[in-house]
């Protein structure tokens, strides 16, 4: 006996919303720079995960893939020569390398011929804010969402 189920008791799936925030992956070997980049960039629609190595960052086992990629440039631990190794499919992400004293110049021309589509560069943690607001601008807060200033009272006259 083949039931058809009543109209009220098909079951109606939803699409999946998609995710309004973006994902940023921080690589920096050295803990206390990275965290402090980090609260610098801290908001509702940013999600931020920070790694010590550019390997650990696109693990397999990793479920989060990211919109932006913030690599800091430290002296034989974190080069530009370490980018190179990553796979074709990853080097469309925007990157933002952000120089140091131990790294005070980077020739990005190098990765645009070896595939990377958008890598920009930073020299402070206030130029990669930037950066973020213009490859993501969605994420910026806007005025409506930031935390209203408590108005001093009106004076009675």
């Amino acid at each position: 006996m083949n039931r058809r189920p009543r109209r009220n008791q098909r079951r109606k799936f939803k699409p999946a919303p998609k995710p309004d925030f973006k994902s940023i992956f921080i690589v920096d070997p050295v803990k206390g720079d990275r965290l402090q980049l980090a609260k610098l960039l801290k908001q509702e629609k940013l999600f931020m995960m920070t790694f010590v190595s550019l390997v650990d960052c696109f693990k397999q086992n990793n479920p989060i893939k990211p919109d932006l990629v913030i690599y800091v440039l430290r002296k034989g631990k974190t080069e530009l020569t370490h980018l190179k190794n990553i796979k074709n499919h990853l080097r469309s992400l925007h990157f933002i390398i952000v120089l140091t004293s131990d790294i005070f110049e980077a020739n990005l021309d190098e990765l645009k011929d070896n595939g990377f589509t958008s890598v920009h560069k930073a020299g402070s943690q206030d130029m990669v804010k930037e950066h973020i607001y213009t490859l993501l601008p969605e994420a910026q807060m806007t005025q409506e969402e930031e935390t209203p200033e408590q108005e001093a009272p009106a004076q009675i006259k």
